[in-house]
């Protein structure tokens, strides 16, 4: 079973993941004021064009898929979008956000997801609720991306000051050796992306990672992570 114990996180690994938050939130501002505002007003002049080629049918079919692409951009930004977009979590409790996150990949995927948060969860420091949340966000894309589940199920506990968030699935599985054997291999070998940026956000906080895999049963990885 590989795992790997972190030493206690530093103020400087606190404060960048903070900092890598904030940037990804006016990432995803500047793309809303941006790209999003300029697709718009692209498929408005598109659609000026449209009516004006009434009887052009060839062009009018070519200004037509033209539309359709945009749309379906617009679309794949708006999901990303709506994924990143920070969940406030300064004013929000972690129990309230993890239960978010759970519905929104329901909703977005249709994939079952079997949540149990524990009624003793409480609070955290908000660079561990932020950690929490972007790694079960990228394992419950993992999971519907690569590993051919149908389910997926998450449990959040605290035990002293631990918070401890396992993922599961009933997927494929696959050989943990070797996708852990080298670091260099983690997020690429075998198709599942994201790993590293796992481990990483796990050793800034000083938390412990955990993961085992049974080809054809399923995948756990367990997270525990310091709450204060």
């Amino acid at each position: 079973m590989p795992s790997r114990k972190r030493d206690a996180p530093s103020k400087a690994s606190r404060r960048l993941l903070a900092a890598n938050e904030r940037e990804l939130g006016r990432i995803v501002l500047d793309m809303h004021d941006g790209p999003v505002q300029d697709i718009f007003a692209a498929l408005s002049q598109l659609q000026v064009l449209d009516r004006a080629l009434e009887h052009d049918e060839a062009s009018q079919r070519r200004v037509r898929q033209a539309m359709a692409l945009l749309e379906r951009v617009l679309g794949e930004i708006r999901n990303f979008i709506g994924a990143f977009r920070p969940p406030g979590f300064e004013r929000r409790e972690l129990a309230e956000i993890i239960e978010g996150l759970a519905v929104q990949h329901e909703t977005l995927t249709d994939q079952v997801v079997q949540l149990t948060v524990a009624p003793n969860v409480g609070e955290c420091a908000l660079e561990t609720k932020i950690a929490l949340y972007r790694i079960l966000q990228e394992a419950l894309a993992n999971g519907f991306r690569h590993s051919g589940a149908t389910r997926q199920a998450v449990t959040v506990e605290r035990r002293a000051e631990t918070i401890t968030l396992a993922v599961s699935d009933d997927g494929r599985g696959f050989s943990t050796r070797q996708v852990l054997a080298r670091e260099e291999d983690v997020g690429v070998e075998g198709g599942h992306f994201g790993l590293r940026g796992i481990q990483d956000r796990v050793a800034m906080l000083g938390g412990t990672f955990t993961l085992t895999s049974v080809v054809g049963k399923g995948t756990t990885m367990t997270i525990a992570l310091p709450a204060e």
